[in-house]
């Protein structure tokens, strides 16, 4: 049988992005060699990987990302992206957040003054550095700009610069304008922009938006679209899946900020790509406009994240919309019209450990997962999709346990093969990636189109003493071929 016309197109992609080298999580005890925020942890104190709050670049024909955890990704189609260091002169430590602008002939870059050793600005001749610190910003009486949560650097078409944050004793999100030519020099004090608006209930705080007087707004970015000021932010807490992203828009890079969209730009609150907030605009291939945002993982810590990006819609009233994606996407075609084909259909495998059953791969759920016995040195995970469908791709959102990065034990690619079978259990496809050597926490794959009513994957242990995988989330995707 002809399935040629399943294959999927080369500029095809899916959410949360398959990105090299997650790092160590900012707040692991493999990072700086203890763990804040213990209270934050699902179960014991451990090691876990995460990347979040991504601000984007465009610079002369290639986008980079960069996310919280210092690390950076470069991509010359917006689909493969490439894993790069950041280089930093001895001494500086990123924090949360980064935002980095080009302003003039050089590249700024800051962070959220939380973990980094102070509130700086860096700059450097390159994106990737290496950047040396200019100080530490103040405001146009020479004094500290005390709070300097999430901030964002934006340079305007004019050639002015400005700076945005948000506080934490005082709510709300500040901007002032910085000298262009001493970005760390402010010109007058700061302005309060926005603050909560409890009549806007996505902003309000919980995982249902229960608390009409609390709320947590963040994650800020500014972005100019057709002669307007988008001014992005975040809320109602990165550890729920009501995580949401709004925006304010104004005529002017400092508001005031009065049209306020009712309805968030990104939200999506269930599945494997939810909390869907902390992120930014960038201008895309075409002069299209994308959203790049953090998605909720809290397998192991409350703020355990990972990344996705979708595209942006303008309205003809100028509001902006999202359409949050879990399924594989193409960028030139859009929605192919995959579907999730596993998603709680009967799972077995070779072994089980404690309550890490078979059935907690396949539930499309983020904080749930498989993880065979540490003795099985064989490990398979089998899902039965109840009738033959056309499959095309699949994704893996591996598990993983006994990271330990202080005493050397770290990820690794992982090595597997996927096996298809037909209603009868005959082999009927394979694709074998025993010699894999990237490794992706997240892993899509598409494949040579397979009609098949059971697929198979059988893990490589890991060869790091101590170190364990299993599977987070298995989504097999495909069509129902109706000539059949």
């Amino acid at each position: 049988m002809d399935l040629s016309k399943y294959h999927l197109p080369e500029d095809v992609w899916c959410n949360p992005l398959p990105l090299e080298h997650y790092p160590c999580g900012m707040l692991a005890p493999g990072r700086y060699g203890s763990a804040a925020f213990v209270d934050g942890f699902i179960g014991p104190v451990r090691d876990f990987r995460e990347m979040s709050d991504p601000e984007v670049l465009y610079d002369e024909g290639t986008w980079y990302i960069f996310p919280s955890a210092g690390e950076a990704y470069r991509s010359t189609d917006f689909v493969n992206w490439e894993w790069c260091k950041i280089a930093f002169d001895e001494g500086i430590r990123p924090g949360y957040a980064p935002t980095v602008v080009k302003c003039g002939n050089r590249y700024l870059f800051s962070s959220s003054s939380f973990f980094a050793s102070r509130a700086e600005i860096l700059a450097a001749d390159s994106p990737l550095g290496p950047y040396r610190s200019l100080g530490t910003p103040t405001d146009g009486a020479g004094n500290p700009l005390a709070e300097w949560l999430d901030p964002m650097l934006f340079a305007d078409e004019d050639g002015k610069l400005y700076a945005y944050f948000c506080g934490e004793k005082e709510s709300g999100i500040f901007g002032i304008e910085l000298d262009a030519a001493n970005p760390v020099r402010g010109i007058g004090r700061p302005v309060k922009l926005i603050d909560f608006d409890p009549e806007n209930r996505f902003e309000r705080f919980g995982d249902f938006n229960e608390h009409p007087r609390m709320a947590w707004i963040e994650g800020e970015s500014m972005f100019k679209h057709d002669g307007v000021y988008y001014l992005q932010y975040a809320c109602c807490g990165t550890q729920f899946r009501r995580y949401a992203v709004g925006v304010c828009r104004g005529n002017s890079p400092l508001g005031p900020f009065t049209s306020r969209q009712r309805t968030p730009v990104a939200q999506q609150t269930t599945g494997r790509v939810t909390g869907t907030g902390h992120g930014c605009w960038v201008r895309g291939p075409g002069e299209s406009v994308w959203q790049f945002y953090t998605v909720l993982v809290r397998r192991i810590h409350k703020y355990e994240r990972r990344i996705g990006m979708d595209k942006v819609v303008f309205g003809p009233d100028g509001e902006a919309h999202t359409a949050i994606t879990a399924a594989p996407q193409s960028l030139s075609a859009g929605d192919l019209g995959q579907l999730p084909l596993s998603v709680n259909k009967a799972a077995t495998a070779s072994s089980s450990s404690g309550c890490c059953y078979p059935a907690f791969a396949v539930d499309d759920c983020t904080h749930t997962w498989w993880m065979p016995e540490p003795e099985d040195k064989a490990p398979w995970l089998e899902v039965d999709l109840r009738q033959e469908f056309v499959v095309t791709a699949m994704q893996v959102c591996w598990a993983e346990e006994g990271l330990d990065y202080r005493a050397g034990v770290r990820p690794e690619p992982a090595e597997y093969v996927l096996s298809f079978f037909d209603e009868h259990r005959a082999l009927c496809g394979k694709a074998d990636y025993t010699g894999n050597k990237r490794e992706l926490l997240i892993d899509f794959r598409a494949v040579a189109p397979v009609r098949a009513r059971f697929v198979r994957l059988d893990l490589t242990p890991p060869h790091a003493p101590g170190l364990r995988r299993g599977v987070n989330n298995f989504t097999v995707f495909g069509f129902f071929d109706e000539t059949v």
